[in-house]
């Protein structure tokens, strides 16, 4: 009895501890256990109910692994964390893909008895995925295991698949050449060896049977190139055939004028230059710096997408789409809340604010962003590529927009690539000039030498000839020799003035020649005219110096070719380490559209160039800014690397041909060295200087140079005319 009463007191604290442990829980969790039991009942009848689990087993079989897993996961997301399916989507739908993929691939595996035996290990469902024939059943797996990643994530996955077929398409072109280089040496291989089988025949057999009609109607040996030849036998004639230098390409020029015309101009071949190196890919650091920066600036109330992803040799540019600031959704933090009055979009001030914070957190210093990007609605991130790559100057001479431009003609340069990886060239005969600038070391020398490398590589000294300034004697001495050089190298500066003043005489000839036979400019004239008319190139590799030497001079002589010299194919490339405006004066930018800016000090400098800032956020090491006039802002691009042993390969095959006569280009003053008395501008600076020295008998060089702002040389020569007049008394 007493063991009965003890018992009913147990079994009431058990009940009245279950109905407090009741009461405490929430409506919700009784909600959530109620619906675990009824699926734990629902699945153990499914289990021992004979018919029941022969639907199942007939309906999914080993496949509802994969489903149960899915839909359980996307259940418990659903109940708990709601917010999940919809910032994560992307990943269940990829998951939904995987499931589906999974269960095509049991259903290609039938067990040996059973019901399984007949409807697979994916049952009658999975065989709707994958089932028989086989070769279908693979094409449909595999569309789903390539198209939903395509789907769910359409940039990251496009640009691994964009690497992946551009991988395989170079692989198939080098197999394809490779084949074709085989089966050529087969061929030959195969011809020398019947050569070699052949019986050699004696030359005697073969005689020359010519009708005596055919003798008597023949034309008369004018020449007399068969005097003293026996009958029937073929003279032997002098024949000198040139030998053809090692990876020279066929003849592209005739001969020039009053030269022979058995000789013809042949140009490099491209096997001279380096081949480019092979790049890595780098889509999956890309896609974390593009998280890392979206959650770095939402950290900051700041929301942001990177919409668009470019990978450049050396810069990556990101470009964010602005996002919207306002209540949020009850979904969560992410969806914002679109409701009229109380949206807007996130303003760009804001996000370029944030410079400083996005580059701790990306762990750089060099970072560039700019707002908007030139015909995109987007705010352009650049950051420094986690695998940077050199850009050899025959991968963008291999491209096929360098060779579109060789195809039209003019003076095609190959200038680099730009951030998305595209090839940047230019023609030097339409932008008309160039000015390069950039601090010692940024790349500046190297891409004068890519300039020139490209014009060398494209024309014959009879279509391009060039004349070069090297006060540092070093960057541009090594071209001394070759056949386009219409002088040698000039090194010192005292002498810049005289040839700009023949480059001057040399405009005003052409626009004579051009004026009589009806032309515009030298396209027009090279048309109508049999003696074409080469383009000509000025070089200078530091303005600088000029500029100090020569002065107002110097300036005027520059600013008056860069304002005629066009029309006549005479083009500017200048460059200098010290851009300021005692340098690149504001009439020589004027004239000069076209402006390379690498990295430099300050943004002062960076104005002087580009007439905005930027660059001094520059890399270095041939990162540049090229403003051109087909874009109102300067575009990002990475130059191309030439070394040494490649310009000594280029220099050397030019120097060891020899080609037609080239017409002389002179560089003496008229008079004996004295002023030019038919050129205007000397003639008004000769006036200013006899009215200076009537006032002032005592005249010297040093105050003709500051009140005329002329350099020492030509204050000097104006002091002797001045002498030999008698308006200054000799020294």
């Amino acid at each position: 009895m007493a063991l009965a009463i003890r018992g009913v007191r147990g079994g009431a604290r058990v009940t009245v501890g279950l109905f407090k442990l009741a009461g405490r829980l929430k409506p919700r969790r009784v909600g959530d256990i109620l619906a675990l039991l009824a699926v734990f009942i629902g699945v153990t009848i499914v289990w021992r109910h004979a018919p029941a689990n022969e639907w199942a087993v007939g309906a999914l079989a080993y496949a509802w692994v994969p489903v149960v897993l899915w839909i359980g996961a996307a259940a418990l997301t659903l109940r708990f964390q709601r917010r999940f399916l919809l910032r994560f989507w992307q990943w269940w739908g990829l998951a939904a893909g995987a499931a589906a993929a999974l269960t095509g691939i049991l259903s290609l595996i039938h067990p040996q008895f059973g019901l399984m035996a007949e409807v697979s290990l994916g049952g009658r469902w999975g065989s709707a995925i994958g089932g028989s024939p086989l070769a279908l059943a693979l094409l449909k797996i595999s569309a789903i295991m390539i198209l939903t990643p395509l789907a769910m994530f359409p940039r990251q996955v496009g640009i691994f698949y964009g690497l992946v077929l551009s991988r395989a398409g170079a692989g198939l072109r080098l197999t394809s050449v490779y084949l074709y280089r085989a089966a050529l040496r087969t061929a030959a291989h195969s011809a020398a060896v019947r050569k070699s089988s052949d019986p050699v025949e004696d030359d005697s057999e073969y005689h020359w049977e010519v009708p005596n009609e055919a003798l008597t109607s023949a034309a008369p040996d004018e020449h007399g190139v068969w005097d003293g030849i026996e009958p029937r036998k073929v003279p032997e004639l002098d024949s000198t055939v040139e030998e053809k230098p090692e990876g020279a390409s066929p003849p592209v020029a005739g001969a020039g004028p009053g030269g022979s015309p058995g000789l013809s101009w042949q140009l490099p071949s491209i096997e001279l230059l380096s081949a480019g190196e092979r790049r890595q890919s780098v889509g999956a650091s890309l896609d974390k710096m593009a998280r890392l920066v979206e959650s770095t600036l939402g950290e900051h109330g700041v929301s942001v997408a990177v919409k668009d992803i470019k990978a450049g040799p050396r810069i990556v540019r990101f470009g964010l789409v602005p996002g919207w600031t306002g209540r949020q959704s009850e979904e969560g933090p992410a969806e914002t809340a679109r409701v009229k009055g109380e949206n807007s979009r996130v303003k760009v001030q804001s996000i370029l604010t944030r410079e400083k914070d996005l580059a701790l957190a990306l762990k750089t210093p060099y970072l560039r962003l700019e707002a908007p990007v030139p015909g995109e609605a987007l705010v352009g991130l650049e950051v420094p590529s986690p695998s940077p790559a050199k850009v050899t100057l025959r991968e963008v001479m291999e491209s096929p927009p360098f060779n579109q431009m060789i195809a039209k003609g003019g003076l095609p340069i190959a200038l680099g690539q730009d951030t998305g990886g595209s090839p940047v060239v230019m023609d030097l005969a339409t932008l008309p000039h160039l000015l390069i600038a950039g601090s010692t070391g940024s790349g500046k020398s190297v891409c004068i030498n890519s300039v020139v490398a490209s014009m060398l590589l494209t024309k014959p000294p009879d279509q391009l000839r060039l004349m070069m300034v090297d006060p540092k004697r070093v960057e541009l001495t090594p071209f001394n020799g070759i056949p386009h050089l219409v002088t040698p190298v000039i090194v010192d500066v005292d002498e810049v003035n005289n040839a700009l003043r023949a480059l001057m005489r040399e405009m005003m000839r052409r626009y004579r020649q051009m004026e009589e036979i009806g032309a515009r400019n030298i396209a027009g004239y090279n048309a109508k005219s049999k003696e074409s008319m080469p383009y000509l190139v000025l070089i200078v590799d530091e303005l600088a110096d000029l500029m100090m030497s020569g002065g107002f001079q110097v300036e005027q002589n520059l600013i008056r070719l860069a304002q005629l010299g066009r029309a006549t194919g005479i083009h500017l490339v200048l460059a200098t380490q010290r851009p300021s405006v005692t340098v690149v004066t504001g009439l020589l930018k004027a004239n000069i559209v076209a402006r390379v800016a690498f990295a430099v000090a300050s943004q002062v400098d960076s104005r002087v160039i580009l007439d905005m800032v930027g660059a001094e956020k520059l890399l270095g090491k041939g990162d540049m800014l090229l403003l051109s006039n087909d874009s109102p802002k300067p575009r990002r691009v990475q130059g191309t690397l030439v070394n040494d042993p490649e310009i000594d390969r280029l220099v050397e095959f030019w120097l060891g041909q020899q080609g037609p006569s080239l017409p002389v280009i002179t560089m003496v003053e008229d008079d004996d060295g004295d002023l030019d008395e038919d050129d205007d501008q000397d003639q008004e600076l000769l006036d200013q200087a006899r009215d200076l020295a009537l006032n002032n008998p005592h005249l010297s060089s040093s105050f003709l140079e500051r009140r005329l702002k002329v350099g020492a040389q030509r204050a000097g020569q104006i002091i002797e005319q001045l002498e030999d007049e008698g308006l200054v008394p000799l020294r």
